[in-house]
């Protein structure tokens, strides 16, 4: 018998398991992720089918690295979020997060393909994943990209992707969009 069973409500794991779980996300509820992405980073070894443990193991590497400073290499995060998904691909949250980890490092197709996945796993979720995306991937390439966003001929092909996004959220085309402006 393995120590975690997937039941209705998503994993079910044994005492010892959900101690160990329980333990690092207590790590992170408290914004230690340095702590908790250690936690976590054993949690996954131990037991490596826990779909939920690699995406707070990915989460964790993310804020650590990206407000503490810790060591995290982008790699051993993408591979979290990667395994989280492989395990259970039924969570939009997870392509979601992924999604935006994944325009912070200007992995920019990479987000676009997690965030389409989000949106096709809950459709009621897509409005806000495509005007996310669309937001998060504009500021990000405008502060990558700097002075040179200010030609707007440098920033279209962006500012339409960008574009393109907000009208999937609004559900409107081109042309409808273009005769309310």
């Amino acid at each position: 018998m393995s120590d975690e069973m997937v039941g209705a409500e998503g994993p079910s794991r044994s005492p010892a398991a959900q101690k160990k779980f329980d333990t690092a996300m207590k790590a992170m509820d408290v914004g230690d992720f340095k702590k908790a992405y250690t936690s976590f980073k054993k949690f996954t070894e131990e037991f490596p089918d826990d779909a939920e443990g690699w995406y707070c193991k990915a989460e964790c590497g993310n804020y650590a690295s990206g407000m503490f400073g810790a060591k995290v290499k982008e790699e051993e995060i993408i591979a979290a979020y990667t395994k989280a998904i492989e395990l259970d691909d039924s969570r939009p949250d997870y392509y979601q997060s992924y999604g935006s980890f994944s325009i912070s490092i200007g992995k920019y197709e990479e987000a676009e393909k997690a965030y389409n996945e989000a949106a096709q796993i809950d459709e009621s979720l897509s409005s806000s994943l495509y005007s996310e995306f669309a937001i998060e991937y504009y500021n990000h390439v405008l502060g990558t990209y700097g002075e040179i966003m200010d030609d707007p001929k440098a920033r279209a092909k962006y500012a339409k992707k960008a574009l393109e996004y907000m009208l999937k959220a609004l559900d409107m085309d081109v042309e409808e969009a273009k005769s309310l402006l």
